[in-house]
């Protein structure tokens, strides 16, 4: 198993001549940043739940929680919670805290914020959708609010965190386009313009967050949409902090005296294998899905086009998320057992497959799904994979409506709550227009949803989990990685679920003269 984290020599080198040198937490220049893209909605956080879109969205805003990897909720403006009923949570803010336009953050401003995305004008906001089960949001004092909810739920301060807090009374006057040109938020970076053609955001920093910079007192985003440009522009000076870069590019950020950061993150890879199609359809026999899962040299994606930095996926999750079970194994690679299975279910001559999928966290997919069409090729499965837009998956994604395709590209995302749930929600019955469901796990996912026990909830997660891997929803590929490079003066790098944490990046200072 791979750690959590591994960093090159060269970062080594640079912790050892941190320790050596005082530090200067005065601000120090402009971050200069080149990025594969910004958020399509802009500077409306409502729109997306995971990267990339949520890493520009992380420096602007703050949740009442925020996550970690593999860890429990961390105070975000909410400094504490207590659960005193099974249908009720309180959360108490941080004090003192104003938005970016001076008006005071209170239990008031954050329960209306949840009063309007729990209301019909913000019912196409897939962050919007995460709330059903929230009856309402009231302040009870000025600093505590409290959540009555449907039905118990055990990880509602996980939930919470992607819900950014925002001035509502700007989004109210300006509507939604308007406020996601002049985004006002809570976190450590405000917004001062969106720079030409919308692509090149400048933010200031903000000083009254709770989570204050220390090192940089203002970010200039670039959007660079080919990765080796982004990488010649941190090469050459023009930028500070690359992103979205490939495995296959640490050697040569390291080669030219960067600092590569590989973040492997709690996303698993994989391809959404439908059991819902219309008429007949081999998706629908789990004998088929299994026979897929066993068709693709997995260990060949994760060692040879990875890079060795992932780890194949035996489930739909990682170690250390709740729901991971560690008696699952992955389908090995074994193509006369995946035609054996092809056979068994009367596919003896194979069938057409098209799969569809989007370019997310690397640019390395074009390269994995077309491997996977042609390990299932060979047991006779035509597959056909086709890249498509963002925005076009976006739609298909907040729809739920996948249209006539048979298989496609889709993370089972435990990032998003630092637990399998929501993955399990996603693949289930539980979706209006579910693409796969199985009423069994179904069952069991509405029994672990109320379960307040965090033991008993665990060993149900887990038996959920393991009836996935028999049910083959989809072909578990490998977990996933975050690729960055900085230049070698910048300190203190580290990624979080939902993006950089910009906020703590220092300057490494020049060594003090004898």
């Amino acid at each position: 198993m791979l750690s959590f984290f591994k960093i090159s020599q060269r970062f080594l080198w640079v912790i050892l001549v941190t320790i050596s040198f005082s530090f200067n937490h005065s601000y120090a220049e402009t971050l200069r940043v080149a990025s594969g893209g910004i958020p399509p909605s802009l500077g409306n956080p409502y729109t997306a739940t995971a990267l990339p879109a949520t890493e520009l969205w992380l420096a602007m805003f703050d949740g009442l929680t925020r996550l970690d990897w593999r860890g429990g909720p961390r105070p975000g403006l909410a400094i504490s919670w207590d659960n005193p009923a099974p249908l009720t949570w309180r959360f108490t803010l941080r004090s003192d805290m104003t938005f970016h336009n001076g008006h005071p953050v209170t239990a008031v401003s954050v329960a209306n914020v949840f009063g309007f995305l729990l209301s019909v004008d913000a019912a196409s906001f897939i962050v919007a959708r995460e709330l059903n089960n929230i009856a309402d949001v009231v302040a009870i004092d000025p600093l505590t609010v409290q959540f009555n909810l449907r039905n118990p739920d055990a990880i509602l301060p996980k939930r919470l965190s992607l819900v950014m807090i925002i001035e509502l009374d700007a989004w109210l006057e300006r509507g939604a386009d308007g406020f996601a040109m002049a985004p006002i938020g809570t976190g450590p970076y405000q917004l001062d313009n969106w720079g030409a053609g919308n692509a090149a955001p400048r933010l200031s920093a903000f000083d009254n967050s709770w989570r204050a910079p220390k090192g940089y007192s203002s970010i200039v985003y670039r959007v660079v949409n080919n990765k080796t440009s982004r990488l010649q522009a941190l090469y050459s000076g023009q930028v500070d902090l690359a992103t979205g870069l490939s495995e296959d590019d640490v050697g040569d950020v390291e080669t030219n005296g960067y600092i590569p950061f590989v973040t492997a993150t709690t996303q698993i890879k994989s391809i959404a294998l439908p059991n819902m199609h219309d008429g007949e359809h081999p998706l629908k026999d789990r004998r088929v899905r299994q026979a897929l899962n066993y068709a693709v040299d997995k260990q060949s994606i994760a060692d040879v086009i990875l890079g060795g930095w992932v780890d194949v996926a035996s489930q739909g999750t990682v170690p250390g998320i709740s729901g991971y079970n560690a008696s699952l194994k992955p389908y090995p690679y074994d193509p006369a057992q995946a035609q054996a299975l092809l056979e068994e279910a009367g596919y003896t001559n194979g069938f057409d497959m098209d799969i569809e999928f989007v370019a997310t966290l690397t640019p390395l997919d074009p390269v994995i799904f077309q491997k996977v069409a042609q390990d299932l090729n060979k047991i006779g499965v035509r597959a056909k994979v086709r890249q498509i837009p963002f925005s076009d998956f976006l739609r298909k994604y907040v729809q739920n409506q996948w249209g006539k395709v048979d298989a496609f590209g889709l993370f089972w995302n435990s990032a998003t709550f630092q637990d399998a749930i929501r993955p399990f929600e996603y693949f289930s019955c539980f979706r209006v227009n579910p693409f796969f469901c199985d009423e069994d796990v179904t069952a069991d996912i509405r029994a672990v949803q109320i379960l307040a026990d965090p033991v008993e909830r665990e060993t149900v997660m887990q038996t959920i989990m393991s009836k996935y891997h028999a049910l083959a929803p989809a072909i578990w590929i490998t977990n996933s990685a975050y690729v960055s490079a900085v230049r070698p003066s910048i300190n203190n790098f580290r990624m979080l679920p939902a993006g950089i944490a910009f906020e703590e990046l220092t300057i490494l200072p020049s060594k003090s003269p004898d």
